[in-house]
Parts: structure tokens; C-alpha cells; sequence
């Protein structure tokens, strides 16, 4: 996971960013107890998104008690105390979707970062197992949308919808996976975050891919000869990650969520907006990583 979706603080109410604290907290802590101490690295913005959107449609309104941080004593938590299913779903989404993120690493990176990643591939492995055991569907749709990013990438696609369909896709399939209800409002909700999520990353990595010769989809569309876009290549691709989040926005409102609902509108209305801005900030220029 990319750590994009995320909420705008300012924009919270107290109540609503204590709660979104004691998610990210209590998904840390879930890792840990899942999957063992290493799995709280892997704790990102996103996931945390995804567990929200799980409780939403599981109709679970968070309580929280009181806690301590394990590696800040001196920092308050607070920990959720129902809910369960949410989280096993969440934590089995979170290191199935790193499993197949470093083979991805794998293939892309050079010698000795290879090297050091291959370190990591059993821990994950093991990680990836019992979350497939678990929920099988999930690893399903996972290893299904790898293989058809590949594909895209090995045939060099210019196609930004082509290219950020796999993505889109994988991630449209776990909402669905939770609904029970407007399954496919669901799925049009995630298939929206989700296609935002692989843009916004090509953005943010396109001086990186083009240093390191990876693809990106943004310089194939571009036919770039330099890791930065003009300012009407910028312009288009503003364009189309305000329409896909747009869609986001109108697709959250007709899945007929409620709980966490503030939460989930700030951070496909607010917080997928500011991202935007802040990573195409300078993209014509060297201001930036693009």
C-alpha cells in the first residue's frame, strides 16, 4: 500500500480525528497480534481506509478504550474494542497486498536492493499464507490483479485507464467482498479509490521510474524524453485525478454508508484533493519529484 488516502485533520471535527487515530492505533496493534511484532510495519494510511470502509459496511461504530503506545509510553492510544471481523480483514488484506507489492519491488529493482528485498520475501511468504488460509478471496484477488498489472506493464501500455485498471479493479473486489448490500455501489466506490490511488502514485514516482528506466504509465502516455511534465501535461493529468476522485466522492454516496461516513467523505472529498495538489505542486519543474 501507497499511504495516499489519508484524511485532512483540519477538516475533522475532534471526535471524528480521535476516532480515525484509534483505527490507525488499533490496526497497529491488530498487526502485531495477527501477525507478529515485524507486521507493524506495514501499517499504512490505506489500510486503514480499507478497515474503515469494512466497519461501515459491517454497520460496527467503534468503541474505544484508553491505552499506551508499545513504543512510546508516554504517547495516550485509544483501542478498539469490537469489531474483530473488520480487523481480520484488514490485516489479512494488509499483508497479502505487501506479499505481492515486493515480489513486484522484486522484479523492478535493481541488484542489490533485489538482494535486500529477497530478505524479506520469506517473513512475508509466511504472513501471506495463514491471511490465505483465512480469507482466500482476498489473496485471489490480489495475485489475479498482479498478474494483470504485468501484463500491462510487459506490453508497455500508454493507456492510463488500461493501465490503472488492474489496481482499480483489486481494490473495487475487496469492497464488494464486505458488502451486503449495494455490492456493486461498493465496488464502483473501491474501483474509484483505487484507480486514483495507482495515478497518483505514477505521479509521485515518475522522476524516480524514469531514472531507474521502470515503466509508468505517465511516460509512455507522454512519450517523455525528461522526468518532468509540462504544464499542459500537468494540466492533464490534474484532469483526471479530480474526475476519477469526483466519481469517488459520488460513488461513497450512493453505497448508502453511514457509520464512519464524515471520515470517509473528508478523505475521498478532502484528503485525495490535497494529495493531488501537493504531488503535481511543481510538476513542471524540479521543485518536485516530477
Amino acid at each position: 500500500m501507497f499511504g495516499y488516502v489519508k484524511v485532512e485533520k483540519g477538516e475533522l471535527r475532534v471526535r471524528e480525528w480521535e476516532t480515525y487515530r484509534g483505527l490507525y492505533c488499533s490496526l497497529c496493534r491488530a498487526l502485531s497480534r495477527r501477525y507478529g511484532q515485524p507486521a507493524r510495519a506495514i501499517l499504512s494510511y490505506d489500510v486503514t481506509f480499507l478497515l474503515a470502509v469494512r466497519l461501515a459496511q459491517d454497520g460496527v461504530v467503534p468503541s474505544f478504550r484508553p491505552g499506551r503506545c508499545p513504543f512510546n509510553p508516554a504517547k495516550r492510544c485509544s483501542y478498539c474494542q469490537n469489531g474483530d471481523e473488520a480487523f481480520d480483514f484488514a490485516c489479512a488484506a494488509a499483508v497479502v497486498l505487501f506479499y505481492y507489492k515486493l515480489r513486484d519491488d522484486i522484479a523492478d529493482s535493481g541488484f542489490l536492493k533485489r538482494l535486500a528485498l529477497y530478505l524479506l520475501l520469506p517473513v512475508a511468504a509466511l504472513w501471506r499464507k495463514k491471511a490465505k488460509r483465512l480469507f482466500p478471496a482476498v489473496d485471489a484477488v490480489a495475485a489475479e490483479a498482479m498478474a494483470a498489472q504485468r501484463d500491462a506493464e510487459q506490453a508497455g501500455c500508454d493507456s492510463a485507464d488500461r493501465a490503472a485498471h488492474a489496481s482499480a479493479d483489486a481494490l473495487g473486489k475487496l469492497f464488494r467482498l464486505g458488502a451486503k448490500d449495494r455490492a456493486e455501489a461498493c465496488y464502483r466506490f473501491g474501483y474509484c479509490v483505487g484507480r486514483w490511488v495507482y495515478l497518483i502514485d505514477a505521479a509521485d514516482d515518475l522522476k524516480k521510474d524514469f531514472r531507474r528506466h521502470n515503466y509508468n504509465v505517465f511516460l509512455r502516455r507522454f512519450a517523455l524524453n525528461r522526468p518532468s511534465l509540462t504544464q499542459e501535461q500537468r494540466a492533464d493529468v490534474t484532469a483526471m485525478l479530480e474526475m476519477t476522485q469526483a466519481n469517488a466522492v459520488e460513488a461513497l454516496e450512493q453505497t448508502g454508508l453511514t457509520v464512519l461516513y464524515p471520515i470517509l467523505e473528508n478523505i475521498v472529498l478532502l484528503g485525495m484533493h490535497s494529495q493531488t495538489e501537493q504531488i503535481l505542486k511543481g510538476a513542471g519543474s524540479d521543485e518536485r519529484s516530477l
